[in-house]
């Protein structure tokens, strides 16, 4: 095991005083090898911004974020000493546990700066306060209007069906056999299949209709999604959506029945701007099916 005073402390240069909600720290500007322990918010948030990335952690990138071929995926959780050898100067980690093994954020502020998000915020709020830290404001507001543009093309687009579809994001989980549904006000936060449809205007079915994570039992999918006029299924490549589309309570659904679901290829839960874009397309499709 490496001990970290075997490393120099974050290497020299310039650097900026910031205050986050870990306190007051001294960041370098610019930073030069970057680690995001999230391969969801931070990582997104790091290309976004354009920030020199050595790697990052938690699970592989999805296909629609535009990661570098040479940046790799590191060890997940993360190993602390394999992170020590990339010799970061800033590291990016959410919030969400800080003395857990997948969000050591305690632990890794020993290596170097660290700078949080949150899962309860949105992911534009998360993008603007990393860029206010690293004086990059110009980049996340480019990001933000370009996002925005393509929800209005949306809306101006489905308007009518956003306005009076009720609708529902969710993905199967074939051993306990319920649907996670991604409404806002879960136990997950601000999901991202709730936020995009947040700015779309849509309407979706409430979190205290479902669990506290957003669970519905099979038992309970006439009572529950049977109010939702359309279908954004989630699937993860793992065989769920399939064993789903074999169960007869799913299939006697209205929305099934009227072929209102949009079937979404990959883990688009959890992000930034990158899968918002990803969402916005599929909600737009959903949209469109609901017109048809």
């Amino acid at each position: 095991m490496l001990a970290l005073s075997a490393f120099p402390a974050w290497g020299e240069g310039v650097r900026r005083r910031v205050e986050t909600p870990l306190g007051t720290l001294d960041i370098p500007v610019p930073p030069r090898r970057v680690v995001a322990i999230d391969s969801r918010i931070s990582l997104e948030s790091a290309l976004a911004l354009e920030l020199p990335l050595v790697g990052y952690s938690h699970s592989r990138a999805r296909p629609w974020v535009p990661v570098p071929p040479s940046v790799p995926m590191l060890a997940a959780p993360p190993d602390l000493e394999q992170i020590l050898m990339l010799a970061p100067d800033l590291i990016l980690c959410p919030d969400t546990a800080p003395a857990s093994d997948w969000w050591p954020l305690a632990r890794l502020s020993a290596i170097a700066p660290v700078l949080p998000s949150s899962h309860r915020v949105t992911w534009q709020a998360n993008l603007r306060d990393l860029a206010g830290w690293l004086d990059r404001m110009d980049l996340a507001q480019a990001r933000i209007a370009d996002h925005a543009a393509r929800i209005a093309v949306i809306r101006a687009r489905h308007g009518t069906a956003i306005a009076q579809a009720r609708v529902a994001a969710l993905y199967f989980d074939p051993l306990k056999r319920r649907a996670m549904v991604c409404s806002a006000g879960t136990g997950y936060g601000l999901l991202m299949p709730a936020q995009v449809l947040a700015e779309l205007g849509g309407s979706e079915i409430a979190a205290d209709r479902l669990g506290p994570y957003g669970e519905v039992a099979l038992e309970s999918f006439g009572e529950v999604l049977g109010a939702a006029d359309a279908l954004l299924l989630l699937d993860f490549g793992d065989g769920a959506a399939q064993a789903l589309a074999r169960e007869p309570l799913w299939r006697r659904l209205p929305a099934v029945r009227a072929g209102r679901v949009e079937t979404v290829p990959g883990n688009c839960t959890f992000g930034a701007c990158y899968t918002a874009n990803y969402l916005a397309t599929a909600w737009q499709a959903l949209y469109a099916r609901v017109e048809a």
